[in-house]
């Protein structure tokens, strides 16, 4: 237990659960660690580590490759689809999902908000989607919301309190390879995103991939996710990339919106 959580008032907290989620939040963000990798990062002698990795290896949450390198485990594959099928914004935005990749013949994303990261819900290839290692990263890490088109739209709507909150937790220029050089800038672009209904990504994260996202509003401040498109950038150019798609993907977003409303 946590002591001083409990002479606080807080709920106590039961601190050998609180390190087993560290260490499993470590594995996740490296997308595989060492036993030394995890000494360094975290505040555990090698020893503790070393007896956590073997219980949860035991229950199939870890599993350590030939190499030593410990990845997370066949658990986590059941538990991640129960959670993510339970979800309303997935059961009832995945048939509009599967239409936008229709419809523009690229890659469609359905992505929803944690902790002030992007979570890809749904992914649905359209008939020219190229698969590339970008998609992979969407799908398996959790990214900061200002790298991509969905991110920003979600991050645009969000209230404003909690939106400088996120941007202050930006370190601009260091911690990815946006162009955005500062909070300002991003502020600049969010405005716009505002006043046009979508976000775009022309090439920031990847050279030569461009995307476009929609937030999923609700009657309040609340923003439930977001819907994307995503194309190499000589499959969406001209008029596709400055207006048929975002009319699209914008209304995808709202009549996703009308059906969680209406649910």
């Amino acid at each position: 237990m946590d002591p001083e959580a409990a002479n606080n008032g807080e709920p106590r907290r039961i601190t050998s659960v609180l390190n087993a989620v560290e260490i499993i939040d470590a594995i996740k963000e490296h997308r595989g660690i060492t036993l030394q990798e995890l000494t360094t990062e975290l505040d555990l002698t090698k020893a503790t580590i070393h007896t956590y990795m073997a219980t949860l290896r035991q229950v199939g949450i870890a599993e350590q490759d030939e190499d030593g390198t410990y990845q997370l485990g066949d658990w986590f594959v059941p538990v991640s689809n129960y959670a993510r099928n339970s979800t309303d914004l997935y059961r009832l935005g995945r048939e509009e999902i599967d239409k936008l990749a229709t419809q523009t013949r690229h890659t469609a994303h359905l992505v929803t908000e944690s902790d002030g990261r992007q979570i890809v819900l749904y992914e649905s290839m359209g008939e020219e989607s190229v698969t590339t290692e970008y998609h992979l990263r969407m799908r398996e890490t959790p990214r900061k919301l200002h790298t991509s088109a969905a991110g920003k739209s979600i991050l645009a709507f969000l209230p404003e309190g909690r939106r400088e909150t996120l941007i202050s937790e930006i370190e601009f220029g260091t911690e990815s390879s946006t162009p955005i050089g500062s909070p300002d800038a991003l502020r600049e672009q969010l405005a716009t995103v505002r006043d046009q209904g979508y976000a775009i990504n022309d090439e920031e994260e990847i050279h030569g991939i461009r995307s476009i996202g929609a937030p999923i509003r609700g009657r309040t401040e609340d923003v439930a996710g977001a819907v994307s498109v995503t194309a190499p950038k000589t499959r969406l150019q001209n008029a596709e990339f400055a207006g048929e798609v975002p009319a699209l993907v914008m209304e995808a977003a709202n009549i996703i919106e009308v059906r969680l409303e209406t649910a």
